[in-house]
């Protein structure tokens, strides 16, 4: 009897041995190459599938070669962002494949396709599966699909109106006031001084978010920055590896670290929510003059259709997507405005007539010009540079 045990259980993990090696064979090998044909019959060329890595050793290699190098000052920033994507686009035309480990990607500059992509309604083009450990970062509407999006976007689009953002400008203009001055003190009596703007940037805008986002729980909402900061550093990293099923449960020194963070911001996050909420029941002036208030309010009018989880994974969100772009958007213009010194030129000059030496408001800001053009012309510029990845959820016929 013990044989006949011993001998179905040995059976039995052979079987699972078996399925293993033919389930890696599948996913590593065979899976690969038949995408790759049948892309390539339908006539789109690029990179030949590699086993497991794919294209990744040859995009970080690219990436690290372009940084050794100094910035050529030209607005031909593609070969020194995405130097593999611009090889790629060189080499095999505006539509063509590379590999991401063992998936192929599809990369498309030819702005007929990306319209049609963009205006897809049916779901066959969706956010591509992420690594679960991005979920700590945020879970917010750049997450969401299909209905949801919708129902969620339009659900917090009118914290976002122009009056409603206008009313945070005394917060914006406290924390540009305080980099002004900062940056007077570091000049001195010498009347020169080297800084690297993209930090400094990186802190304002930081620094204003907190202020728009949270109001008087400015010092909380500074906690906050600084923890979806190290945050996004360690996901990024995550996002970049392997991800092995099950890894994010192992207790590495990491791990535990992200799991630490996010619980933190979320009790930070549910603790303000809850303090906003008793100032609305009591009635006192001033609890919606910032974004946490504004959605809390929105929330209310239509019967809490966003649970507190959800208006803690918008604001992770809006820290995570409004610092980094605006700060680099800031500090391109800055580079152009040095590459261009006639404009800026013509931008002081129109400070120094509208504002003359007060600190600028709404009125005056309405009539800035040059200012408030150039950074509207640098976005549509670099609109085209964007990335956007999206997960076809079965091979369709190109052309």
């Amino acid at each position: 009897m013990e044989g006949l045990t011993s001998k179905t259980m040995a059976f039995s993990f052979a079987i699972l041995v078996v399925y293993g090696l033919l389930r890696a064979v599948y996913t590593i090998w065979w899976r690969p190459k038949s995408l790759e044909k049948q892309l390539r019959q339908q006539g789109i060329r690029g990179t030949h599938c590699k086993l497991m890595y794919g294209d990744m050793k040859a995009l970080k290699l690219s990436f690290k070669e372009t940084q050794s190098k100094p910035m050529t000052l030209n607005h031909s920033i593609v070969p020194r962002v995405i130097p593999f994507f611009h090889q790629m686009f060189q080499n095999y035309g505006k539509i063509s494949m590379s590999w991401i480990f063992t998936g192929p990607r599809v990369m498309i500059v030819d702005p007929e396709l990306i319209r049609m992509i963009l205006a897809d309604k049916n779901g066959q083009f969706q956010k591509p599966p992420l690594n679960p450990l991005v979920d700590l970062l945020t879970l917010g509407l750049s997450t969401l699909e299909g209905e949801q999006w919708a129902k969620r976007r339009k659900l917090i689009t009118p914290a976002f109106h122009f009056e409603k953002l206008m009313g945070m400008l005394p917060a914006f203009s406290m924390s540009c006031c305080n980099l002004i001055e900062r940056w007077k003190n570091w000049v001195g009596p010498q009347g020169t001084y080297e800084l690297d703007v993209m930090p400094e940037f990186q802190n304002v805008t930081g620094d204003v978010i907190s202020r728009a986002a949270f109001g008087s729980s400015y010092e909380e909402g500074k906690k906050v920055f600084e923890l979806q900061k190290e945050q996004a550093v360690l996901v990024i990293e995550a996002s970049r590896a392997i991800y092995l099923p099950g890894f994010r449960f192992v207790p590495t020194v990491k791990n535990r670290r992200r799991y630490h963070i996010d619980n933190e911001i979320k009790a930070m996050l549910r603790s303000m929510i809850h303090r906003k909420k008793q100032a609305m029941k009591n009635g006192d002036s001033g609890y919606n003059d910032d974004l946490l208030g504004l959605l809390l309010q929105l929330t209310e009018e239509i019967d809490n259709e966003m649970r507190i989880e959800d208006l803690i994974e918008e604001c992770k969100l809006f820290y995570f997507a409004g610092q980094e772009t605006t700060a680099n958007l800031l500090t391109w213009t800055m580079i152009l405005l040095s590459m261009n010194p006639k404009w800026q030129d013509k931008a002081r000059e129109e400070v120094l007539q509208i504002c003359g030496k007060k600190i600028p408001d709404l009125e005056a800001i309405n009539h800035l010009k040059i200012v408030s053009t150039s950074p509207h012309d640098l976005a549509q510029s670099l609109f085209s540079k964007i990335v956007l990845y999206f997960s076809e959820q079965k091979i369709g016929k190109h052309g």
